[in-house]
Order: C-alpha cells, then sequence, then structure tokens
C-alpha cells in the first residue's frame, strides 16, 4: 500500500504515506480492502478468529497486486489461518496454483465449483481446480482470446476453427 494504516483518537482510519496521511475513504477501494486485513492482522484479531472469509479478493486490483494478495493468502493459510475465498478470477486461481505449488507446498487446499442444475445449485468439489469441472473463467477466457486473434487476423466474429 506504500504506507501504514492508524486510527485516530476519534476512531477514524488513516493510510499514513511519506508525504502525509490520507483519510481511508479516499483512498482507492482494492487498497482499502488491503488495509483493512493489514488492521486485522495488525491488531490480531484476525489471529484470534482463526479464519477469514474473502469475497472476491481480486476486485478493484491490478493483476500486479493480485500476485501480492495471493501470496499474503497463502501466508495466512501457513500461519495458521483458515482461508475461504470465493473468486472469479483466473489470474488469482492460476497465481494461487503457482505458488502453492512453488512455495507453499505444504499447504493443503479443497476447491468447490458451482454451477447452476436444473434442480438448483451443484457444488463439485476436490484437492485441485482440475477436480471441480468446467470454470467459466477459463471458458470465456478462451473465447475472448480466439475473438481477439479473430479482429487481429481480420477474420469475421463467427469465423469457424478452419478458418482460423
Amino acid at each position: 500500500m506504500g504506507g501504514s494504516v492508524e486510527l485516530d483518537a476519534g476512531g477514524r482510519f488513516y493510510l499514513k504515506l511519506e508525504t502525509g496521511r490520507m483519510e481511508m475513504h479516499l483512498v482507492a477501494e482494492g487498497l482499502r480492502k488491503l488495509a483493512t486485513i493489514a488492521r486485522l492482522i495488525a491488531t490480531g484479531s484476525l489471529l484470534d478468529k482463526g479464519y477469514l472469509f474473502w469475497d472476491e479478493p481480486e476486485s478493484n486490483l491490478n493483476p500486479r497486486i493480485i500476485k501480492t494478495v495471493a501470496r499474503v493468502i497463502l501466508q495466512l493459510a501457513e500461519s495458521g489461518i483458515q482461508v475461504f475465498i470465493a473468486t472469479h478470477s483466473l489470474f488469482l486461481l492460476r497465481e494461487l496454483h503457482i505458488l502453492q505449488s512453488q512455495q507453499f507446498a505444504g499447504l493443503s487446499a479443497r476447491y468447490f465449483g458451482l454451477e447452476r442444475t436444473q434442480a438448483g445449485v451443484g457444488v463439485r468439489q476436490g484437492n485441485t481446480v482440475d477436480d471441480i469441472g468446467s470454470i467459466a473463467a477459463l471458458d470465456e477466457d478462451l473465447q475472448q482470446a480466439d475473438r481477439y486473434i479473430d479482429t487481429e487476423m481480420g477474420l469475421p466474429a463467427e469465423a469457424s476453427p478452419e478458418e482460423r
């Protein structure tokens, strides 16, 4: 974040930077989210609870910071905090996988995939991301890549695989 989080006597949060203090409500949404996590860690509040539920930790963040968030999630897990995340970000999923396979191999993970079915919401689970079936974010990413390549090659929007 480039600074630290502080609380004044009136109960207001600030991001303390080298250049001065900034009221937390003026800080970008993604950085406010990180400041909250930093504050929970600094005060020990997170450690007392033993778990963290974090919905879309990647929202409002650029990929460089998402990489840091992935590392923080795994460091929290390594310190004994059970972390539950919900994400639509293929980038975050991949970064977690990369870090877990390279630097956090001792951590275990459980993946859950939700999908609409005629009976309601179906749940698939497993020890790897491959165990949960199709990932909509991956499917859409690949389809977009195909459309992008088509525009670069001057192909019509509905080009068949043979035309590519």
